[in-house]
């Protein structure tokens, strides 16, 4: 399963040295989710890690800047899509110069997945998917229907929401094609030893995490 880290939305206390050490300990898939960034705040949010790391990094907000770093690719929010012919252009004249970017959305509900976005996307998340205390499914999740939408829709489906180490072995019984922490890590003051943490969890359970 893929593992993507999510930023918190507004920046914390040494948060740039722990998604760096995420980084040097392995990590893939950083989502920078900062919405209340302007584009130079995130541009510098960006140059303060190391470029060798910049093509593991997504960005939610100021597609355009992925035209200036080798960042991995952009994440469309529901605003974004609901700017149709704006998402349609910008897409278009940042994919004639970087078509190999990576592109995803989000869902709340296991029947949108099931709706042909206007862009075509590498993967999605969906959740809230778990409680954070008990592991267990959230509230309208079931698992006849998760599995079916990961069987059936023909999507690359993230769990996002309640990623944890009591909800990692039902999340990879289900079948995701990866999960997504956030508050797990950044809710606590130990950033990075939660997430290395969680990783030393998969290995001893045998999950595959990348």
């Amino acid at each position: 399963m893929k593992l993507i880290v999510i930023t918190p939305a507004r920046k914390n206390e040494d948060e740039i040295e722990n998604v760096i050490k995420m980084f040097e300990a392995g990590l893939g898939i950083l989502h920078v989710r900062k919405i209340h960034f302007s584009t130079k705040e995130l541009e510098a949010y960006i140059k303060a890690i190391p470029a060798h790391f910049h093509n593991r990094i997504v960005i939610h907000s100021h597609h355009k800047l992925a035209l200036k770093y080798n960042l991995r690719g952009f994440h469309f929010t529901s605003t974004h899509l609901k700017r149709k012919l704006r998402l349609w252009w910008n897409t278009k004249m940042i994919y004639f110069r970087k078509p190999n970017l990576t592109r995803s959305v989000s869902y709340k509900r296991v029947r949108d997945v099931y709706f042909t976005e206007k862009i075509s996307t590498d993967y999605c998340f969906l959740g809230t998917m778990f409680h954070n205390l008990s592991g267990e499914l959230y509230a309208g999740f079931y698992p006849e229907t998760v599995k079916a939408v990961i069987e059936k829709s023909g999507k690359n489906i993230v769990a996002r929401g309640g990623v944890n180490e009591k909800s990692i072995e039902k999340a990879y019984e289900l079948g995701f094609y990866g999960v997504a922490l956030y508050g797990h890590i950044w809710k606590g003051d130990k950033p990075f030893e939660r997430y290395v943490e969680f990783i030393r969890f998969c290995k001893e359970k045998n999950i595959p995490i990348e």
